[in-house]
């Protein structure tokens, strides 16, 4: 191994309270809407109100979506690694992410 392999990885106090929320939302067996919902919607355009939902941190959000379906499935998402690499977490906060999700 080398020492590269034998750090923790690093996530962001954001970052971690992502985490936090993906296991509360596993374990609640619920997702949370990231859109406006139909019902939403109709009452916007009748009342004459606009909701907008506040902007997400693009990194919590695929965290959030990634730990939330680990604890879920009890394995990896692979369709959003790439996603979350390109997003700049290495393969080691990944795997890491991984492990103590599952």
């Amino acid at each position: 191994m080398t020492a590269a392999t034998n750090t923790a990885p690093q996530l962001s106090r954001t970052e971690w309270k992502a985490v936090a929320s993906a296991y509360e939302e596993a374990e609640a067996y619920r997702s949370v809407p990231r859109k406006r919902s139909f019902l939403r919607s109709a009452l916007d355009r009748v009342t004459g109100h606009h909701f907008e939902l506040p902007a997400l941190d693009p990194r919590a959000d695929a965290l959030r979506r990634f730990v939330c379906t680990v604890r879920r499935t009890r394995r990896a998402d692979e369709r959003l690694v790439p996603e979350l690499l390109g997003l700049g977490f290495s393969r080691a906060q990944v795997e890491a992410l991984t492990l103590i999700s599952a």
